[in-house]
């Protein structure tokens, strides 16, 4: 009898400056889940981009040797079957850009009964993926079990302003952290997505979607108003795809914090922040719309370097 199998999936931009950081992170991670006991772990990494030998591809091979374990290279265009016994770790790449193209991808080529989908530019800590695999268990009519998203942030008054949505608890799908059960998954995900889990939080529908209380993932927040604009802009573009492609998704929503909840949770400085970010976002929110609508959609999937910062200050 084969031993039971939970995948760890991540898309990975071939610029990525730091994989082998968060793959360590991972590892930490599910040696200290329980599951480690009855389960192997299926490592997959789609490295989406135009680079034949990147850092993240080095990164990767590096873990795999760091492991004593053979890192299998897959050429993800050439659309090979998914082998019947899983590597330990597997590079797939591909020289098509997109987390939409990369988790598709990724979830073809899992044999995991969870998947953990995880961004490659995150931090979180031991007790993460267990406590995700524990809730989702839990929950046996589940299909996601989502972290919350942190951030680290770091001393400058742009970034405090950019920290305060993260001071309100949203019960949205982390995009950077979460786990699957695959029988329950879309039958497929749209390739031309902006917003991949998004889209993917609200076909699921917001009853079969749980947190893992005490799971966290955190994350690098952008340190200049132009990776703002960079990653805001994609951001709000995937709500415009949303309700102009897909105008039924929206019902299954989870209810959201109403104002008075939201300033709640802030102090007097952080009301007054929260205005400066709305004002940020309503304009990332009209220049999305104007080019959805023009259809200058093409390079939207710009990097925000100063995310990828974590040695910075």
């Amino acid at each position: 009898m084969s031993v039971p199998c939970v995948t760890l999936a991540v898309p990975c931009r071939t610029d990525e400056p730091a994989l082998r950081r968060t793959l360590d992170a991972a590892w930490a991670s599910w040696q200290a889940a329980a599951q480690a006991e009855t389960h192997i772990l299926e490592v997959i990494v789609c490295l989406n981009g135009p680079a034949a030998d990147c850092e993240a591809l080095r990164d990767l091979r590096a873990f795999a040797a760091a492991h004593g374990t053979p890192l299998a290279e897959v050429d993800a265009d050439a659309a090979p079957a998914p082998p019947a016994t899983p590597p330990a770790v597997t590079a797939l790449r591909t020289r098509r850009v997109g987390k939409a193209i990369a988790w598709e991808l990724l979830r073809r080529r899992a044999h995991g009964e969870a998947i953990l989908f995880l961004d490659a530019d995150v931090w979180f800590s031991d007790d993460a993926f267990g406590l995700l695999l524990d809730a989702l268990a839990a929950h046996p009519g589940a299909v996601l079990a989502s972290a919350r998203t942190r951030c680290e942030t770091r001393p400058t008054a742009f970034e405090r302003v950019m920290a305060v949505p993260y001071r309100v608890d949203f019960p949205n799908l982390s995009p950077q952290l979460y786990a699957a059960r695959p029988a329950g998954l879309p039958a497929s995900m749209p390739e031309d997505l902006f917003d991949p889990e998004h889209w993917l939080e609200l076909t699921v529908g917001a009853d079969r979607v749980v947190r893992a209380p005490g799971a966290h993932v955190v994350i690098r927040l952008p340190a200049t108003p132009a990776d703002f604009f960079r990653q805001r802009v994609r951001i709000e573009m995937g709500k415009v795809q949303c309700s102009a492609e897909y105008p039924g998704l929206a019902c299954r929503a989870a209810p959201q914090p109403g104002l008075r909840a939201a300033l709640a949770a802030l102090g007097p400085a952080d009301v007054a922040r929260l205005g400066a970010y709305l004002a940020l976002r309503e304009t990332a929110h009209f220049v999305a719309w104007r080019r959805y609508r023009a259809g200058r959609t093409a390079d939207v999937w710009q990097q925000a370097s100063t995310t990828k910062r974590w040695d910075a200050v």
